[in-house]
């Protein structure tokens, strides 16, 4: 329900997307204040792990911004996002190390939670890196299970829960002497992109792959609280 309040105070009441507070010139996501706050955070991304670069810490204000481009029907926070955290030299210099030519492979959503969102925020965010830093996005996996939300497990049980979750796209041509770049919103304890990981090994293309995603939440019992996700659990 706040949720819901929130977004119609920033559609009709001018507000932040962050604060809330209206009135304020707004970029048009944050207000002035707000927007200095994401360009600091911009500049100090995280490496929770060498092959794994995360474009922000998870803050108050960055998880604002993630609850709306997941939950509020915003998808333009992708590219806003993305953008910004790019105007920034060490965002930058991250993906010269990785090379010119990469292959951003989003995290599926399955059928189900896509009709429900109506797009998977996923790919709009390796849609936005392939259009700052060059590359493809490439449509690689399918999942092939889903069950509990990733967001209240703890990590043995988040390592369970996406066990065989995701399979190649038999559809999908990979490119040649590409780096593959599995894009992900939020990278907690990792369960979810090593499940992809290992959907790659098949094709050989795990030794060298990358994980990029927008946000990094240290804590390993993911106590970030999407009630938007874990109030569903589906079998198939």
């Amino acid at each position: 329900m706040k949720l819901k309040n929130d977004f119609a105070s920033f559609i009709f009441g001018n507000g932040c997307m962050a604060c809330h507070r209206s009135g304020l010139p707004l970029d048009p996501w944050l207000c002035p204040d707000c927007q200095k706050e994401l360009i600091r955070l911009a500049q100090a991304p995280r490496r929770p792990r060498p092959d794994v670069f995360c474009l922000y810490a998870m803050t108050p204000l960055t998880k604002e911004l993630v609850h709306g481009l997941k939950y509020g029907n915003m998808s333009g926070l992708a590219r806003y996002l993305v953008e910004m955290a790019f105007s920034e030299t060490e965002s930058r210099e991250i993906f010269r190390e990785w090379g010119r030519r990469l292959a951003f492979i989003p995290v599926p959503l399955h059928p189900a939670r896509m009709r429900e969102r109506g797009y998977n925020q996923a790919e709009k965010l390796a849609q936005a890196l392939a259009a700052c830093v060059g590359g493809v996005v490439v449509p690689a996996l399918e999942r092939k299970t889903f069950r509990v939300s990733q967001t209240k497990l703890s990590k043995s049980g988040r390592a369970d829960n996406v066990a065989g979750a995701f399979v190649w796209n038999r559809r999908c041509r990979f490119p040649n002497f590409h780096i593959p770049v599995i894009v992900d919103d939020v990278f907690t304890t990792g369960a979810t992109t090593s499940a992809c990981l290992y959907a790659l090994e098949k094709k050989n293309l795990a030794g060298f792959a990358k994980v990029c995603t927008l946000m990094n939440e240290e804590s390993t019992t993911a106590k970030a609280d999407f009630a938007a996700d874990s109030a569903m659990e589906w079998n198939f």
